[in-house]
């Protein structure tokens, strides 16, 4: 006999029962309205208020092609069925739904209750299962007490076909009998995992070695009868193996052996690598084993590893100076390169250049040039003063005879010609030994803006007299530079006197101009001194540096260009020119900054 239920019971079944249940109900009206649904509905799909089914189930806008629901209304059968919607958060969601039909006395189907159990992550796992037995990367096998195979994964089917039922020892070794060092058998034996090494050896598979782990398959009661048996192939990382120690072996011997230094950090800044080479450069002793990055760090330019880590991936640095523990101070090419895999950030590589046997042979080699300069300039003087020994001696020969016969028009030659070619020798000898006396240049701070300036300055007048415009051209601020200012004076005073002379010679009428231009690049400042005059012919610019030349006959020594190169050099710069037979010339300065002379504290600036 059936027993009503208590009110209390009654009530709270009615109250609270519907939003309770831990599956999402919803009530749906023949116009696909969602007119009821309770907590876990909303906690599944999200509002629901004002809203179709299909808005909310499917993110549509219009009813389903095949709805169970729509069905339910015309037939009153209640369905069950699978589906695929979307949850609150826009994921694809799989549920199974029962479509439950409402009806009225009168027979009609006015509502469906539809009820949804989240089935999402069990169908995940289903698949990540199969998945995970099928398309994981190594070889999957499950194996009974009779070492007999059970079943294989996809990958181990591609290599042997279907080997089900077959002994393990025998399909995969072409062995006869169990292996005597199974892996397998361990596992049957305590029931614990077991890794080992094994040689595949059967048809294409020749010598395929595996790493092997055996893994019990337990029943609820933990007792097994089955091991699944998991192989990875390493042949191929055994042999890259046995090839990264020999390119690490190689790497090794270059590292400790370069003559460079080459130090790397980790990601964390720990020294992971100093060679011999950067050993001797910071005066490590070769028995301290361990350095610091502190240590090192104190020794480098300051704050150079916190621009290199925060910078880009490369660093250069052409010349600087590092501190060595006994506190010298050594020139140094500095190149870093930020570490990365991937584009994670690893380490630090530094690679550190002495530069002080090159700077002493780049000092030996400027020297040598000025001393060969210098005897190019002896010969060149020998055969200056032959010639005027000769142009003396014909004086010398005018004057005599003039006496001899009383003739005072031989004696008033002879004199001029004496008194012209004494005036040339003296002329020669003290030009000779301004050249050749290598004095110690004067540096200062020196604004090269400003030399350039007294030198447009000096010739100004000269110039504007014989129609030649005259202009200093200074494109963008030139900051001051340690040099000679009178030395660097009289480089640009000979290269405008010779490019004015130019234009005096050139068969032009009209337009013809001299620029002095100051610039600098890349580190380097650049004088150009440009004229539109007669330009040199090619055997003319062969001998410009050399031997006395000169193109102004007896109004010049011939040491002008000769004299500039010399203090060019002493700054540790280059003079070029460039020339064109009647369209002009440019000579060129360029004195890279980290060569330039050292400076003393004042400037005339």
């Amino acid at each position: 006999m059936l027993t009503s239920l208590p009110t209390d019971i009654d009530k709270w079944i009615r109250d609270n029962l519907f939003d309770v249940i831990p599956m999402a109900i919803s009530v749906i009206d023949r116009e696909y309205n969602i007119i009821h649904a309770n907590t876990a509905f909303e906690q599944m799909f999200g509002l629901w208020r004002n809203r179709k089914c299909y808005a909310v189930y499917k993110n549509q806008d219009a009813p389903c092609t095949i709805c169970k629901g729509s069905d339910a209304f015309k037939d009153g059968v209640t369905r069950i069925n699978e589906e695929v919607g979307f949850n609150k958060n826009g994921r694809l969601t799989r549920y199974i739904q029962h479509s439950i039909p409402v009806k009225h006395e009168n027979g009609e189907v006015q509502f469906v209750v539809e009820i949804a159990t989240d089935i999402t992550e069990i169908e995940l796992l289903r698949e990540e299962h199969q998945l995970l037995f099928d398309q994981v990367p190594c070889n999957i096998l499950v194996i009974n007490r009779d070492f007999r195979i059970v079943r294989t994964n996809h990958r181990l089917r591609q290599i042997f076909g279907n080997i089900d039922g077959k002994f393990c020892f025998k399909a995969l070794k072409g062995y006869d009998s169990k292996c005597a060092e199974c892996t397998a058998h361990q596992t049957f034996s305590d029931g614990d995992i077991h890794t080992g090494s094994h040689v595949w050896d059967h048809g294409e598979n020749h010598g395929a070695h595996m790493l092997v782990t055996t893994v019990p398959l337990r029943r609820a009661d933990k007792s097994f009868d089955l091991i699944m048996e998991m192989a990875v192939d390493v042949t191929k990382t055994l042999k890259l193996e046995d090839e990264l120690k020999v390119v690490h072996m190689f790497l090794e011997s270059i590292i400790d052996t370069a003559i460079d230094g080459i130090i790397a950090l980790d990601d964390i800044s720990n020294i992971m690598i100093i060679n011999p080479a950067a050993r001797r450069i910071f005066h490590f002793p070769e028995n301290q084993a361990q350095i610091t990055k502190d240590q090192i760090e104190a020794l480098l330019p300051q704050g150079f590893l916190e621009q290199v880590a925060a910078g880009s991936q490369y660093s250069f640095l052409q010349e600087t100076e590092i501190k060595t523990l006994s506190g010298d101070m050594i020139p140094v090419r500095l190149i870093s390169t930020q570490l990365k895999t991937e584009g994670r950030f690893i380490g630090i590589a530094l690679h550190i250049q002495d530069l002080t046997e090159i700077q002493k042979l780049e000092k030996e080699k400027l020297e040598a040039e000025r001393l060969a300069a210098v005897g190019q300039t002896v010969a060149g003087l020998a055969h200056g003063i032959k010639n005027l020994i000769n142009a003396l001696e014909g004086g010398m020969y005018l004057l005599k005879s003039g006496i001899d016969k009383n003739r005072m028009d031989r004696v008033s030659d002879g004199m001029d010609m004496l008194i012209r070619n004494i005036a040339r020798v003296s002329m020669f000898v003290k030009e000779f030994l301004t050249f050749s006396k290598g004095h110690e240049i004067q540096v200062k701070i020196e604004d090269p803006a400003l030399i350039a300036h007294k030198v447009v300055e000096l010739y100004a007048a000269e110039a504007a007299k014989q129609g030649i415009e005259l202009r200093c051209e200074i494109p963008d601020r030139v900051s001051p530079a340690p040099m000679d200012y009178e030395g660097m004076h009289e480089c640009l005073t000979n290269l405008v006197g010779n490019a004015i002379d130019a234009c005096n010679m050139s068969e032009k009428k009209g337009n013809l101009f001299v620029a002095v231009r100051i610039s600098e690049k890349e580190g380097t400042l650049i004088f150009e001194v440009i004229d539109n005059g007669c330009g040199m012919d090619y055997e003319v610019k062969q001998k410009v540096f050399t031997n006395f030349f000169t193109t102004k006959g007896l109004g010049g020594a011939g040491l002008g260009l000769l004299t500039t190169k010399k203090i060019v050099q002493e700054h540790g710069g280059v003079i070029t020119f460039t020339s064109e037979p009647g369209v002009g010339s440019t000579f060129s300065i360029r004195l890279p900054r980290k060569r330039l002379p050292k400076h003393k504290a004042f400037s005339r600036l």
